[in-house]
């Protein structure tokens, strides 16, 4: 094996490193953003389950109705969230 086979594959696996430590980074914040969402999907479930509670304790239907509405707004906007985080398309290879 010549020397510049082997610095061109040095060179080819300093890239494959470089792009794998990329696709880690990547994978950090992505999974960080689908954290948060899942938590902030499930901190405004549980506030909407006990509000709903709270109305239907008290007779309040029309209440108890708003509150799942909203709570349904609420689940399809975290699923788009965490479905564009998941989508979001890999940096390119160089």
């Amino acid at each position: 094996m010549s020397d510049t086979d082997l610095h061109e594959q040095l060179a080819e696996q300093a890239r494959l490193i470089a792009w794998l430590q990329d696709q880690l980074g990547r994978q950090r914040q992505m999974n960080g953003e689908l954290r948060k969402a899942v938590a902030d999907l499930a901190r405004t479930f549980q506030e909407s389950l006990a509000a709903a509670y709270e109305a239907g304790e008290t007779g309040d239907i029309d209440a108890v109705r708003r509150i799942t509405r909203a709570n349904q707004a609420n689940w399809q906007g975290y699923l788009q969230q965490i479905v564009a985080a998941s989508a979001r398309p890999a940096p390119p290879q160089e």
